[in-house]
């Protein structure tokens, strides 16, 4: 039976009394409720008879006892935090933390316009916290198995997430759980019932998630799709599982997005796209189809949303995000087609991978962009702000942020010593050591026709 408003649960570990103020929600396995408990509201997922098994009861003790993955990346997890029981009934729920409506939206919120439309840079942070938080849960032997748009809030002005639903969380390739996933989401070989969920059918799941955070789309919605009269179980199993074909493969045209009004708004967003983004998006559909194996990692999505975030730039006229080439092309604001001109950029010089940075008034240097290893949290502690001069208009600095001081070597080979809250020249040749990297500012690339 569902609760009822006033009726009072126990959370069984801490013996804590909660009362049931107001239902929030409902899904396929139970209803959601806002409970008091002592000077706090928090929420309660209370299961439905059939769904209160003793399976799902020892799932359920297992992830509180275990508690979600450390660090930042881990807190993005509203994980169940204790068994809640109600006296005289078998059923049971899960108390959990309760999220503010007001702050994070869905993404079915922003399509249908109720929450603000996050812009590139607020869309990158989404997107790099999704594979960090996801790449912490799998390193600790856990796969989520449930991946989906309908478990992901976020914050559309901060790209700030949460992670809910995570009862269904198990030990990778070991626990067995009542949910398998959301058809649309799930990898084609657990549709075929050719593999159980793992970290590796993860992957999948969170790089449909991810086309469909860029795009507004599914990555196998194309003339396939189109052609069903009837989207029922066996189309999806088609479409999805049997034959999955993306919609933007430049090898296979058999299901391209078909010429309907109604997909122009994913060829649109598929064109913002970095080209760097829109190769991984390939990748993963069709090297990632065929041979689970190549999968795009947690990591790598990281990498990519990092460096991306990395070249944005605002546009002088009408302040739309760009994401600025590194090549010298010229290039028009996709949103006003006014000329763009290239910044100056820095590049980081490191043994993980060298990455560039488009520098522009407000431009921070993050502890990632210079970490010499992949960091354990998402390493967004400010180390250095691109800054105005404060006497010379149009002319800025790299104000040192950190808690050491900085080496820089200028153009005519002149060095100093820059510490924390001094600024040096944003001049073109300079050269900074960052706790053992070496950072070069570069003049814009001279443009060339595209």
């Amino acid at each position: 039976m569902p609760l009822a408003i006033g009726e009072r649960v126990k959370a069984e570990l801490t013996g804590t009394e909660y009362h049931v103020i107001r239902k929030l929600g409902e899904g396929t396995q139970g209803e959601v409720y806002l409970v008091e408990g002592p000077q706090v509201y928090q929420a309660v997922k209370w299961y439905k008879a059939e769904q209160a098994t003793p399976e799902q009861r020892a799932a359920i003790l297992y992830l509180v006892r275990t508690g979600p993955p450390y660090g930042a990346a881990g807190r993005r997890f509203v994980w169940p935090l204790d068994l809640v029981t109600r006296e005289g009934s078998e059923q049971f729920g899960y108390l959990m933390m309760r999220i503010d409506t007001q702050r994070y939206a869905e993404l079915g919120e922003v399509w249908a316009h109720v929450k603000p439309v996050p812009n590139f840079s607020s869309l990158c942070e989404i997107s790099y916290q999704l594979a960090n938080s996801y790449r912490a849960l799998h390193l600790s032997g856990h796969c989520y198995r449930d991946i989906s748009a309908g478990n992901l809030m976020f914050d559309p002005h901060t790209g700030d997430i949460l992670i809910c639903d995570n009862d269904n969380v198990g030990v990778n390739r070991q626990s067995r759980c009542q949910v398998w996933g959301t058809m649309e989401y799930m990898a084609p070989e657990i549709i075929r019932d050719s593999a159980d969920p793992s970290t590796q059918t993860d992957l999948h799941s969170l790089a449909v998630l991810l086309f469909y955070l860029w795009v507004w789309h599914h990555p196998f919605h194309g003339e396939m799709e189109y052609g069903f009269h009837c989207w029922d179980i066996p189309a999806k199993k088609k479409v999805y599982g049997e034959s999955p074909v993306f919609v933007f493969d430049p090898d296979n045209p058999a299901n391209r997005l078909p010429p309907d009004p109604d997909y122009a708004t994913a060829r649109e967003r598929w064109e913002y796209c970095p080209q760097e983004l829109r190769d991984t998006f390939i990748r993963v559909f069709t090297d990632g189809l065929r041979d689970p194996g190549r999968r795009v990692t947690e990591g790598e999505w990281q990498n990519i949303f990092s460096s991306i975030k990395d070249r944005l730039v605002r546009c002088p006229k009408c302040r739309a995000e760009n994401f600025a080439r590194t090549d010298g092309r010229t290039q028009a604001c996709w949103h006003c087609h006014a000329p763009l001109i290239s910044p100056p950029l820095l590049r980081i010089e490191r043994p993980v991978g060298d990455t560039t940075l488009a520098l522009s008034s407000g431009t921070t240097i993050r502890r990632r962009h210079i970490s010499l290893s992949p960091a354990n949290d998402d390493g967004s502690s400010i180390v250095g702000t691109v800054v105005p001069h404060p006497s010379i208009p149009g002319a800025f600095g790299i104000r040192n942020q950190s808690s050491t001081p900085w080496h820089a070597v200028f153009p005519d080979g002149n060095k100093t010593i820059v510490p924390p809250g001094r600024a040096v020249p944003l001049n073109p040749g300079t050269t900074l050591i960052i706790d053992g990297v070496t950072l070069t500012i570069t003049a814009p690339e001279t443009p060339v026709n595209s």
